[in-house]
């Protein structure tokens, strides 16, 4: 019986190997495995965002799973399902074979003849993935080029110098979370019920668009498709469990909120808000502080604070990892 690797092409996110566990028992494999390489994370994104041809591309030996690529191709570029969406996005299952990888690239140009080039979004450089797609690029004859990175700061609760669980303790955090408590009755409601976070979801949406209204970044909460975005993926049983949505409410009032994610052992700050009429006030650091203390309270060990090198997040990072966008090109179409 031949050895070789072969590619198969699944039918879509309903297909019965995924139905089965294959995609997740897959992910417990991957060099990375963030709540972005989820099934059910993709699945949504494909739902809502999805444009093109969507190619699952699975690899196995002897009907052994080994690896899967999750990519679509449109206007002649392959890109990664989640792109635009995630904070990092890598390839999933064991790829730790040069071949495996090379047998997908390929699988990818024998069913796109025409294709102009791939270009994979934020692969962490602490995944070895991405050398291995320089190994597969050359071994197809593809040109691979580094088109820029992101840094995306770490809090490492246990290599805190001051200390697990010292940074939810800063003066300045406990300072600002003092000042509205003075004004009466502050409140912190960390949800994971669907059902409840879902009710929340419209007065989230319109404090982040009234957060960054009249910036250069407005909120992605005016686009309607982003709205059903976020609704979608509370309703698909919250990311298996891993959806955080945390309140904080002083008087009353929402003074700021955060949808995210705890998975693996990572607590993920995703989209934050909170009321720009207060922003001397920082209700944005009350927030933090109270993400923190949830962080430690379920054992996570990290505090992903995503893409984006903003002045607060480095005051806290024990680390900055980059992740770095991948170009990979057949050289015909660069000469």
């Amino acid at each position: 019986m031949s050895d070789q690797i072969q590619v198969r092409a699944l039918s879509g996110f309903n297909d019965p190997w995924i139905a089965a566990g294959g995609w997740k028992r897959l992910v417990a494999l991957s060099e990375t495995c963030s709540v972005f390489q989820s099934e059910v994370f993709q699945r949504i994104w494909w739902k809502c965002f999805g444009r093109g041809r969507l190619h699952l591309l699975l690899a196995e030996r002897q009907g052994e799973p080994l690896a899967l690529a999750a990519l679509f191709v449109d206007g002649g570029m392959a890109f990664p399902v989640g792109s635009g969406s995630a904070d990092s996005l890598d390839l999933i299952g064991d790829l730790s074979e040069p071949a495996v990888l090379q047998a997908l690239l390929r699988a990818l140009l024998e069913r796109e003849p025409e294709l102009l080039g791939l270009r994979f979004y934020l692969l962490p450089d602490t995944s070895a993935n991405w050398q291995r797609l320089q190994q597969g690029a050359a071994s197809l004859g593809m040109l691979c080029c580094d088109e820029g990175d992101l840094a995306a700061p770490v809090l490492d609760f246990d290599a805190d110098p001051a200390g697990p669980g010292a940074a939810a303790e800063r003066r300045s955090l406990r300072r600002h979370e003092r000042g509205f408590a003075r004004d009466g009755d502050l409140r912190v409601d960390h949800l994971r019920d669907p059902v409840a976070i879902e009710a929340q979801l419209e007065s989230f949406f319109e404090q982040h668009i009234a957060r960054w209204n009249g910036t250069a970044s407005p909120s992605l909460f005016l686009d309607p498709l982003q709205r059903r975005f976020y609704r979608e993926l509370v309703r698909a049983d919250a990311c298996g469990g891993s959806l955080r949505f945390t309140q904080v409410l002083a008087g009353g009032r929402l003074i700021a909120a955060h949808f995210g994610f705890c998975h693996g052992g990572v607590f993920l700050w995703y989209k934050p808000s909170f009321d720009p009429a207060l922003a001397r006030r920082s209700p944005g650091e009350v927030l933090l502080r109270q993400l923190l203390l949830a962080a430690r309270a379920e054992g996570a060990g990290r505090f992903d604070f995503g893409i984006g090198d903003e002045a607060f997040k480095l005051r806290f990072a024990t680390a900055v990892p980059r992740m770095r966008t991948w170009g990979l090109y057949p050289c015909s179409s660069v000469t």
